[in-house]
């Protein structure tokens, strides 16, 4: 689904500027966008409702920008839409037309030429520039994988293709070393589009994290690998040669099953026309180990516990424990354990801010407490979920971390506070000798 989806932009940004504009394109090309902020030169957003991409957003340089407003495109004649008006209604009409979902809509929210900072979740954000003549178009959005579109939809395609292809009862093993087992795991992972998160060494025993998406399983000098959308260019100028190995990761329910295996090089991966995007060849696994996604007894709050996050400060000795005072962001607890939290809250909130990997603050504020708890974290895990009374929501999985600088009386009430509602959840489950 999302090189089907990557096709269709390409294609819609071709017709288009061919018809409305009569400007051949001369080349496309693709590119992977990092989480953060970009200036964006805007021209229009489209918004979507029922299929597989929620925003899009169209820009172009000032070349291109100049010669429309010479053509008159930019303007508007009286009792006329203008031809930037044109231009972007055909491109949503042609996306629509090959868009999946169960009867789409699309509409032009914001129209007006300018730059704009737009913050940038970093997965699956894909930019495109279409090369004209005179100028170019850009676009960028944000593409779902099968996996969130389908959780989106509230279907059970997810449950179907685990009981499909991954044996019964994976959840519970600690290792999967059959080939039939890879294999069908691997099938799984292409159809689903499962988010695989590679840890890629760097300089001084540091690691990267790096989100790419399994497109297939090919050959490489006779040798069969797999090929990921990633864009690991900056990595290997830094020294990532082939043969080196990295650590790979798929989150699935409260698992992770992860793996080790070879880079092997890197190459585009044609989409259509001149269009391709970076991706990556790595080796097939020899084994999968299946591991709890949090090591440790998880509750859910009795109580509504709200959140908020915050960036941690670089240095660890500065602030420290304490609230770190910057932007941050609202959420709610939706479990805690021992060891780590997990939260949900507004999605271009949450997954814009933040990306895996990050240290933030967590403050937590305890209906009992006069005072809410700044405890310090990684997060291990930025992903999008659905809350039934409000939809599609960010969620973040956080790690605690102790260091000499944190006030661990935080983390000793978080323990006191699990242990209790889990003694309390025991009592409702084991009578007691009176009541038999």
């Amino acid at each position: 689904m999302l090189i089907n989806t990557l096709q269709s932009l390409v294609t819609a940004g071709n017709d288009a500027l061919q018809t409305t504009c009569g400007l051949p394109v001369l080349s496309e090309d693709v590119m992977t966008v990092r989480h953060g902020n970009l200036t964006f030169p805007f021209l229009g957003e489209i918004a979507f409702r029922g299929g597989t991409l929620q925003h899009l957003y169209l820009g172009c340089d000032a070349a291109l920008g100049g010669h429309l407003a010479e053509k008159g495109v930019l303007g508007e004649a009286a009792g006329q839409s203008s031809v930037l008006e044109t231009l972007i209604g055909h491109f949503l009409a042609s996306v629509l037309e090959d868009m999946s979902g169960r009867r789409p809509q699309g509409w032009v929210e914001n129209l007006e030429v300018g730059l704009r900072n737009l913050p940038t979740r970093g997965v699956r954000t894909f930019g495109f520039r279409f090369r004209t003549e005179v100028g170019n178009l850009y676009l960028m959005a944000e593409v779902p994988s099968r996996a969130e579109w389908e959780q989106a939809k509230g279907s059970g395609f997810l449950q179907k293709m685990t009981q499909a292809y991954l044996p019964n009862g994976w959840i519970n093993r600690e290792r999967l070393d059959f080939a039939a087992d890879i294999e069908n795991f691997l099938i799984f992972l292409r159809k689903t589009e499962l988010d695989v998160q590679v840890d890629v060494p760097g300089p001084d025993e540091t690691f990267t994290m790096h989100t790419g998406t399994l497109v297939e399983s090919t050959l490489l000098h006779g040798r069969r690998v797999l090929r990921l959308t990633l864009d690991l260019l900056d990595t290997a100028e830094r020294g990532l040669q082939p043969g080196e190995q990295v650590f790979c990761r798929v989150g699935l329910k409260e698992r992770a099953l992860s793996f080790r295996c070879q880079y092997l090089g890197q190459g585009p991966y044609a989409i259509a026309g001149t269009a391709s995007v970076n991706s990556v060849f790595f080796s097939v696994p020899e084994a999968l180990t299946v591991e709890q996604r949090r090591r440790a007894f998880r509750i859910q709050p009795g109580e509504p516990i709200p959140v908020e996050i915050s960036p941690a400060p670089k240095d660890g000795a500065e602030g420290g424990a304490e609230w770190y005072r910057a932007q941050h962001v609202h959420g709610h607890l939706v479990d805690l354990s021992f060891s780590g939290a997990f939260i949900q809250g507004e999605k271009d909130q949450l997954l814009q801010r933040f990306k895996e990997g990050d240290r933030v603050i967590c403050r937590l504020h305890f209906p009992a407490e006069e005072q809410p708890l700044n405890i310090l974290g990684v997060i291990r895990r930025a992903t999008i979920g659905v809350n039934k009374q409000k939809g599609r929501q960010g969620e973040l999985g956080l790690e605690f971390m102790v260091t000499e600088h944190m006030d661990r009386s935080a983390l000793e009430f978080v323990r006191q506070y699990v242990l209790s509602q889990q003694r309390a959840w025991l009592s409702r489950r084991i009578p007691t000798a009176g009541a038999l």
